[in-house]
């Protein structure tokens, strides 16, 4: 009768129990190779017994990469390459490849201190030069030049890109 049961469902629902060596003889496998795949995982429907479709499915859609024994492995992989990594950065360290952050921001802070003090002084430059020619002009031209600076240095210390004049509201 449950048979019979089991006939009338469609194939999705029906269950395919089968012995040990009906799977071996199914995947053509020892039972060596079966109770490994056991190892590794693979679905047992109670003792001598395997659900034939739940094994399929584990076999063959790489569910059997994720045993235990293969996510230690994988783990143990992942901690020696991280080990490494670090090793590399100690050596890298030892042979002064890398800089103490102090001492970067410091150089860093000191160099555009005084790209911010040179630029500045273009203005004065600019109407020193023009000043002989005509003494308006070298201060018309100074006001221009510090202004233009002034915007670039103010764009640049918010992280920003300097365009030159600013687009006028229409």
């Amino acid at each position: 009768m449950a048979k019979a049961r089991q006939q009338d469902q469609p194939l999705e629902n029906k269950n395919y129990i089968l012995s040990t060596k009906e799977i071996c003889d199914f995947f053509d496998i020892s039972r060596e190779t079966l109770s490994t795949w056991a190892k590794k995982g693979a679905p047992k429907h109670s003792r001598g017994k395997w659900d034939l479709k739940a094994l399929v499915k584990w076999r063959y859609s790489g569910d059997t990469m994720e045993s235990p024994s293969l996510r230690k492995l994988k783990a143990e992989a992942d901690l020696k390459e991280a080990k490494a990594k670090q090793e590399r950065i100690k050596l890298s360290v030892v042979k002064q490849e890398y800089l103490p952050v102090a001492e970067v921001r410091d150089e860093l802070t000191r160099l555009m201190l005084n790209l911010k003090k040179s630029m500045l002084a273009v203005g004065h430059h600019v109407a020193s030069e023009l000043a002989p020619l005509d003494a308006e002009a070298a201060s018309l031209a100074k006001n221009v030049v510090d202004k233009r600076i002034k915007e670039a240095l103010e764009a640049m210390s918010k992280g920003e890109i300097y365009r030159g004049r600013k687009q006028r509201k229409k």
